[in-house]
């Protein structure tokens, strides 16, 4: 890691570096918390944690700038925690390592976390800064951002208090996020009646895909590994109907799934060739996923515990059901997604079949009609839903006076008029806004792909940009209103 500290702007890879020196995936950032408090009281800045783990640091203008609109800058904390299916990384205890390739910074085989990390750090450069001009600045860090957006939801309206706040957590440079969508889970449960038999089973893997945000991604053509394994299934059980032992899938919602792996009792001839014709089939179907696999193999287990037959295609039919993808574009913004759906994670457990999804909309009303249909689904099949974590969207505000402000010095800096972006993902100012209203926001940030996947990668020379961006538009603030 300690090449990034010779890139520029040294300040903000410096705090990258730390950051990814600390593991901080989500439900486990008191190390990180740590770190930025203590480091926050030695350099003497004001600085609160609040009880979910929010950190607020106020740093007061600097000599000049005291008349001048107090901003706060926003990211969060923790990481999304994914990696390939040769790492041996432990996210609870082992250091982000970090390449320099062709422009772009990667980890080893994991999510880099430079989703929030990069705009993290820029925030921490400028706060523990000497020589960038700027009004009264308020960094809020939150926590749980990538899980339900707890730190948000739980942010005091207190802390609020600014006309205008900043957030750093878009991964476009060059381009200025004015709205984004909101989300909802949604977890279905199917109860099964597990038998114990001793059986050869045959193991169906679906591997090696792209995975990504299932926001950002949703429309960018990522196959799905569990959608693809349910559809193995359900194409074999077509064909000779058999037992389910377990399907698992993914680990969180907010990611497209890159393997599944279902364990069932069937007969062993037939399986492996209808699944070798079925699997030919979809790598036809899905050429950008170059190294797709999808594998079946007998194994030798005892006390393997199965579904029925009827059982196992009650799951199918659920399976197959649940909606997954892009669902709807938005008619008043062209090429933005308004509303889709991602199945994250499936898996079986002693209380049956699991199904979590998130569900994204740029309005909230989708978001109600998707959720009497899965309701509603799951009522056909049997299941039990609950639907949760329910975060709103961001409206934008073509007339806001931070978007015309921050347009001015992004057109002195690109020489043209930059791009206002919705995104089809979830940002905390949503949330915030519902707390204060009248807050005055923008989000930008540098260049981030594959973002929730072991091919995250951050491009190096967009982060010298949004900084050099950031400096100045805290520089160019104007006078603050006594209304």
């Amino acid at each position: 890691m300690s090449e990034l500290k010779h890139l520029e702007p040294q300040s903000v890879w410096q705090w990258f570096e730390r950051l990814c020196a600390i593991p901080r995936p989500t439900f486990h950032e008191q190390a990180v918390r740590q770190m930025l408090v203590e480091a926050a009281e030695q350099r003497g800045l004001k600085t609160v944690v609040d009880a979910k783990g929010n950190v607020r640091m106020i740093k007061p203008a600097t000599a000049g700038m005291e008349d001048r609109t107090p901003v706060a800058l926003q990211a969060h904390m923790d990481m999304v925690a994914q990696k390939g299916e040769k790492s041996n990384h432990d996210f609870l205890r082992d250091p982000i390592t970090t390449r320099i390739e062709d422009g772009w910074v990667w980890a080893n085989d994991t999510t880099l976390g430079a989703d929030n990390g990069i705009g993290l750090a820029m925030g921490l450069a400028v706060m523990f800064s000497d020589d960038i001009v700027h009004p009264e600045l308020t960094l809020i860090v939150t926590v749980e951002e990538e899980v339900g957006m707890g730190g948000a939801e739980a942010l005091s309206s207190d802390w609020l208090h600014m006309p205008y706040l900043i957030n750093l957590d878009t991964e476009d440079a060059g381009e200025i996020f004015i709205g984004c969508a909101g989300g909802r889970d949604a977890s279905f449960t199917l109860p099964l009646d597990w038998q114990s038999v001793d059986a050869r089973a045959c193991r169906i893997r679906v591997s090696g895909l792209r995975g990504g945000h299932s926001g950002v991604d949703i429309d960018k053509n990522h196959a799905n590994a569990n959608v693809l394994l349910a559809r193995v299934l359900g194409s074999l059980y077509s064909s000779i109907p058999f037992s389910l032992s377990s399907f698992h899938g993914g680990e969180l919602r907010n990611v497209i799934t890159r393997e599944a792996e279902a364990l069932i009792v069937v007969d062993e001839e037939i399986a492996l060739e209808t699944v070798s014709e079925i699997a030919a089939a979809i790598k036809a179907e899905w050429p950008e996923e170059e190294h797709l696999q999808i594998e079946a193999e007998f194994i030798d287990l005892t006390s393997l515990q199965v579904a029925s037959v009827e059982n196992t295609q009650k799951a199918l039919d659920l399976l197959l059901s649940v909606p997954n993808g892009v669902l709807r574009m938005s008619d008043a913004f062209a090429g933005v997604v308004e509303t889709s759906s991602n199945i994250g994670v499936v898996q079986t457990t002693t209380d049956g079949l699991h199904i979590h999804c998130l569900m994204r909309s740029l309005k909230e009303t989708p978001k109600d009609e998707l959720s009497l249909r899965l309701t509603a689904l799951a009522r056909m099949a049997g299941a039990e839903i609950a639907l949760m974590a329910d975060y709103p969207s961001w409206t934008p505000n073509p007339d806001s006076a931070l978007l015309k402000l921050t347009s001015q010095v992004f057109r002195e800096h690109y020489g043209k008029e930059p791009p206002l972006q919705i995104i089809h993902a979830g940002l905390e100012c949503g949330i915030l806004s519902g707390k204060a209203p009248k807050l005055d926001m923008v989000s930008f940030g540098p260049t981030i792909r594959a973002a929730h996947s072991p091919k995250e990668r951050l491009e190096v020379a967009t982060v010298a940009e949004c900084w050099s961006i950031l400096v100045d538009l805290l520089r160019v603030m104007p006078q603050r209103s006594h209304e």
